[in-house]
């Protein structure tokens, strides 16, 4: 649950899921239908099969449940108890498989964690940080950050996972001609087969995105105020995301305007960001 809107499973249809908005206020209504307009959009340009991050699917919006109850033909709808707010439903994202998650468990968390299942998450895949923070006593196993070092340890591939970033944010920048503020790249489980030992990687939450207008000041600005998921400047990785980045940009004859992106981007970030 968050400010904005909550995201649930619909009884009986456990790969989707519903994002709900809390205040039914004319503004929230628009902004939530304009989230799920973006999110078709980039399901028409961007994920596709040869891309490494995928997103999820958008299958619809509607004025309240029990309109979506009524065409997926689930019964016992007066059991839910929602309001009769606007929602739109799209792809679930799952959990990383058991495998990965006892990884993650006996690599990285606490001793108090040990004897316990590994907790069911998501993990963000934070190449902006190259190490991780010790000594905190907070751990947050719902949004696991993986910083550079902890994806390395695991055995992931940082290079294409900085390619990745570089190809997805270039798509939802020249393709959709958004912003992509606020967005997240996350590890977790494969959508046809949650068992999976296969790692997937997935490119959600689209509800801050704005049209850049062709400003680079406004994608720097996104990127930059962005938790650390892109790598910096001075990392290993860099050179992936920046060549990934300009060579999608290319595709969309944006090669100007992504190079001017690179270039600001060093006088933008901070070492210590």
């Amino acid at each position: 649950m968050g400010s904005f809107a909550t995201v649930f499973v619909s009884e009986g249809r456990g790969g989707v899921v519903l994002k709900q908005i809390q205040d039914p206020c004319k503004d929230a209504v628009a902004m939530l239908m304009k989230e799920h307009d973006d999110l078709l959009t980039l399901n028409s340009v961007c994920g596709g099969s040869s891309e490494f991050f995928q997103l999820p699917r958008a299958h619809g919006s509607y004025t309240d449940y029990y309109s979506f109850a009524q065409e997926a033909g689930i019964q016992r709808i007066e059991d839910m108890g929602l309001p009769p707010h606007a929602l739109y439903v799209m792809q679930r994202i799952w959990p990383v498989s058991h495998w990965l998650a006892t990884r993650i468990r006996d690599l990285f968390l606490p001793k108090p964690f040990s004897d316990q299942p590994p907790p069911q998450l998501l993990a963000r895949l934070y190449l902006g940080n190259g190490t991780s923070r010790q000594g905190s006593r907070f751990v947050n196993t719902e949004n696991f950050p993986l910083s550079a070092d902890r994806i390395e340890r695991l055995g992931l591939p940082a290079d294409k996972i900085a390619a990745g970033m570089g190809q997805m944010l270039a798509s939802i920048n020249f393709k959709a001609g958004r912003d992509g503020r606020d967005i997240e790249f996350v590890l977790c489980g494969h959508p046809e087969n949650p068992l999976s030992k296969v790692p997937f990687y997935e490119c959600i939450d689209f509800n801050q995105m704005r049209p850049h207008g062709g400003s680079a000041i406004v994608i720097v600005s996104s990127m930059v105020s962005n938790d650390p998921y892109y790598p910096r400047p001075w990392s290993p990785q860099w050179q992936a995301f920046a060549d990934a980045y300009l060579a999608t940009a290319v595709e969309a004859n944006e090669s100007p305007l992504a190079q001017d992106v690179l270039q600001k981007i060093p006088r933008s970030v901070k070492a210590d960001q």
